[in-house]
């Protein structure tokens, strides 16, 4: 056997610790077919691995919660529709003083026909025409001028001043004591010259009636009259006393 060196023994050496190291260190690592360790579950409410720490799960509303909303948004509701009514009482405010501010303005005129002559006459038909224009005519086919009944000829605005209304009152005699009455056609006709004052409604009444009394002749009674009233018309009072007057016109 040949000897080497001197350095034998601790070559020697060397090699077990290198040996027994590399023994240990085999020792403690896992087996390469050793099961990986169970992942430890999350506690409850802990967010997600990888999940947004700030996103949060928002549960349903409850009853009482649905509940509420619904009558906040009824509440809603119910203020829209009251700004809606208060905006429409505004403009109908505003409308109304926009008509009474132009009523004001000019004169109103109401002409009004009544009959007042009585069974032994039967009105047949009226005319009326107002400064030369024609306003209305009527018939009796409907019974409309029998009655004693006033009724509406015109109403609406005119200018302030003179104004002159004529009219014509066609009647039939119709006495069952005195027969010789239904060959008489009584045409009666009559002007009338009213003055119309600014911010007033003037009423104006045409009236056919009998004059004089039981002494007259039946043929001559018939016969036309007029009455003429004023009424302020303001903003405050659209009723204030009248100011009456009466003229008797002629056929």
């Amino acid at each position: 056997m040949t000897r080497i060196g001197g350095s034998g023994p601790r070559v020697l050496g060397l090699g077990i610790v290198l040996a027994l190291t590399g023994g240990i260190a085999w020792a403690q690592g896992p087996p390469a077919d050793s099961p990986a360790p169970a992942a430890t579950p999350a506690p409850a409410g802990a967010p997600a691995t990888g999940a947004d720490p700030d996103v949060r799960v928002v549960p349903p509303p409850t009853a009482d919660e649905q509940y509420d909303l619904k009558v906040r948004e009824l509440e809603e509701k119910v203020v829209n529709l009251k700004e809606k009514i208060f905006r429409t009482k505004t403009r109908l405010l505003l409308l109304k003083e926009r008509i009474l501010n132009d009523v004001i303005a000019e004169a109103k005129l109401v002409v009004v026909h009544q009959n007042e002559m009585g069974a032994s006459f039967k009105p047949e038909q009226v005319y009326y025409r107002l400064d030369g224009e024609d306003l209305k005519l009527l018939d009796n086919a409907t019974g409309l001028l029998s009655g004693r009944d006033p009724v509406e000829i015109f109403s609406g605005n005119v200018a302030p001043g003179n104004h002159n209304l004529t009219v014509e009152m066609v009647y039939r005699g119709d006495s069952a004591v005195f027969s010789y009455m239904k060959d008489y056609l009584f045409r009666l006709r009559a002007n009338y010259t009213f003055y119309a004052t600014k911010g007033k409604v003037t009423t104006l009444q045409s009236i056919g009636y009998l004059k004089g009394d039981i002494t007259y002749d039946l043929t001559t009674r018939p016969s036309i009259k007029f009455k003429v009233s004023q009424k302020s018309y303001t903003k405050d009072s659209a009723s204030e006393p009248e100011e009456e007057g009466s003229t008797e016109g002629s056929e």
